[in-house]
């Protein structure tokens, strides 16, 4: 019935036409908002129906959200972006992997065994690898046109003005004094455990937002790279026995070799089938870590990673996570304000134009992204200390998503925007949580009416209400 909606009515070539070129649609008298409108309640009514199906298979359970979205991401990138047929194959290529894993089990090859069952957990995702390394666009997809877009265009990125420098320097001068505040009679010992938290937020954020922005790259599997910062250092504690700073050296480094390798194949691909295939890479990461039990722990994951005095005080700990906090900022911006970065931008921006004048494009997102990897590390290992432990749920898709939002928050278009939009969701999330056992709803609320308030972002609609959102002059 879809498909025949789509082919074979006017409806369905109004949704195709307006998907391609939505102004001239709009410029024919189409009314874009009730077409968009009725393609998304379609879309919501179809979800629905699965659900009701689901239920007869197994119980609802909070968990349902993301992995019902997970698995129809895949489906619908596997099959090719646009193909219903393409969709159908790929679902039923899909559950008979899965199903054959299942029906293998445990099978013995001469000296080794392979439990196949194990790759239930990641059996859609390798496939997706599998097929989007191999054909980028999809078992039935077609290389995706160019679609002409009504947004304004961005505003270029300017060095940071001496007002944006002031207020730069007065909340490092803030943070430096949270020590003495939180020990006073005013302040609390936990305000030093919140501005860590908010500190390894910053670094995340600002990590993805370098690739997301100026790169041009959205990733749904960042994350990868935080667990893998935290699984290196956490893990040559336990089992070297490395002291903190060189186990925090290796975490970088750690990322760093991950994102290489999954950056060189992912580079290589745009849009969505570019932030699929991240999400299928953070899932293989998450697998091999949870069920890799011998050397990771399994879902115990990893405890006892306590910093050594003095870092085991929890002031002196948070100057040493405002010092890296700082470093990895500042030299990010750096990076962007180089050639290095005015080459990622023209590739993001006009591909074609940027290999004409004599930049390998995929070769300058490709460092680019194995930067921000590295960055996301120092986070990562940061976390495992701060925590006294790991688990899986470090790399857990969940925390992607957590990234995207901070992102977002305070706005993909400036340089500040992941640095308030990382600090606002975890000074939200720490404060929501403690008032309330359904704090994930009202936190969601929360952002909701953020978004929706501030469309550019938290810093784009402050910039615009001081009058600095004209061109050259965004934060």
């Amino acid at each position: 019935a879809v498909y025949f909606a789509l082919a074979r009515t006017r409806f369905g070539r109004l949704v195709r036409a307006a998907t391609q070129d939505r102004e001239m649609v709009g410029a024919l008298g189409v009314n874009q908002a009730i077409l968009f409108t009725a393609v998304f309640a379609l879309g919501a009514g179809l979800a629905g129906l699965g659900g009701a199906l689901q239920v007869a298979r197994e119980p609802a359970n909070l968990a349902t959200d993301l992995v019902a979205i997970g698995d129809a991401f895949v489906v619908v990138v596997v099959g090719g972006m646009g193909s219903i047929a393409g969709a159908y194959l790929a679902a039923v290529i899909i559950a008979e992997v899965k199903a054959l894993c299942i029906g293998l089990g445990v099978v013995h090859l001469g000296l080794f065994s392979v439990n196949f069952s194990k790759f239930t957990l990641v059996a859609e995702f390798l496939v997706m690898a599998a097929v989007l390394i191999a054909r980028p666009y999809g078992l039935l997809g077609r290389p995706q046109a160019a679609v002409r877009s009504i947004a304004e265009p961005e505003d270029p990125i300017r060095p940071a003005t001496p007002l944006l420098k002031a207020l730069g320097a007065a909340t490092l001068a803030l943070l430096l004094c949270l020590p003495l505040l939180a020990q006073s009679r005013f302040g609390s010992p936990y305000l030093l455990i919140l501005g860590i938290d908010v500190l390894i937020a910053v670094i995340f954020a600002t990590s993805l937002h370098f690739i997301m922005g100026p790169g041009g790259m959205h990733s749904f599997g960042h994350a990868a790279y935080f667990g893998l910062g935290a699984y290196g250092a956490a893990l040559l504690v336990k089992w070297l026995a490395w002291p903190m700073g060189l186990a925090l050296l290796a975490a970088p480094i750690v990322a760093l070799a991950g994102a290489l390798l999954f950056g060189w194949f992912a580079v290589r691909l745009s849009g969505v089938y570019l932030a699929m295939l991240t999400l299928a890479f953070a899932q293989i990461v998450w697998a091999t870590v949870f069920q890799w039990e011998n050397l990771t722990g399994g879902s115990n994951g990893v405890i006892g990673i306590w910093p050594p005095p003095p870092f085991d005080k929890a002031n002196v700990y948070f100057l040493l996570t405002l010092v890296l906090a700082v470093i990895a900022v500042l030299l990010l911006r750096r990076f962007l304000f180089a050639p290095f970065g005015y080459a990622m931008r023209a590739g993001r921006d006009s591909p074609l134009r940027a290999e004409a004048i004599g930049i390998d494009v995929k070769r300058v997102h490709w460092l680019g992204f194995a930067l921000a990897g590295c960055v996301c590390g120092v986070a990562g290992g940061l976390f495992a200390f701060a925590k006294g432990s790991i688990s899986p749920e470090t790399i857990s898709v969940g925390r992607s998503i957590d990234g995207l939002v901070m992102v977002l928050l305070g706005g993909i278009q400036t340089l500040t925007g992941p640095i308030v939009g990382a600090s606002v969701f975890a000074t939200l999330q720490d404060m929501v949580m403690r008032q309330t056992e359904y704090w994930r709803a009202l936190l969601g609320a929360i952002i909701l009416f953020l978004v929706l308030a501030f469309p550019q972002g938290i810093v784009g609609a402050v910039a615009q209400v001081f009058g600095k959102g004209r061109k050259g002059q965004m934060p």
